[in-house]
C-alpha cells in the first residue's frame, strides 16, 4: 500500500513501508527534461544532473556525495529524458 503526502508547496511525496526488508530507496523524478528547453537551453538538464553530483555545501566533491551512499554499500544514480529527470539512491 503506497500512501501519498502533498505538502504545502505541492512536492508530492509517495511512501511504502516494506518491513520484511532492510533497506531504504529514495527516488526523486523532477518535470523536466530536454522537451521543455528552447534551443539556447538545449542540454541544460542533463547539464544540471551531472552537477548534482559534483558537491555540496556539506559535501564539497564529488568523492564525499558518492562515499556517504556507496560506504554504506549503497547506490546511486540519475538520468535525463525527454520528459523527466530523476536521481535514485538505494542502501541495504
Amino acid at each position: 500500500m503506497y500512501r501519498k503526502t502533498v505538502l504545502d508547496n505541492g512536492l508530492r511525496v509517495l511512501t511504502t513501508l516494506m518491513p520484511h526488508t532492510r533497506s531504504v530507496g529514495v527516488g526523486i523524478f523532477t518535470g523536466v527534461g530536454s522537451r521543455y528547453e528552447t534551443e539556447a537551453e538545449r542540454g541544460i538538464s542533463h547539464f544540471i544532473e551531472h552537477m548534482m553530483f559534483k558537491g555540496t555545501e556539506r559535501r564539497p566533491d564529488a568523492q564525499q556525495i558518492a562515499e556517504a551512499i556507496e560506504g554504506l554499500g549503497g547506490v546511486m544514480n540519475a538520468n535525463t529524458n525527454n520528459e523527466v529527470t530523476s536521481y535514485w539512491a538505494k542502501v541495504g
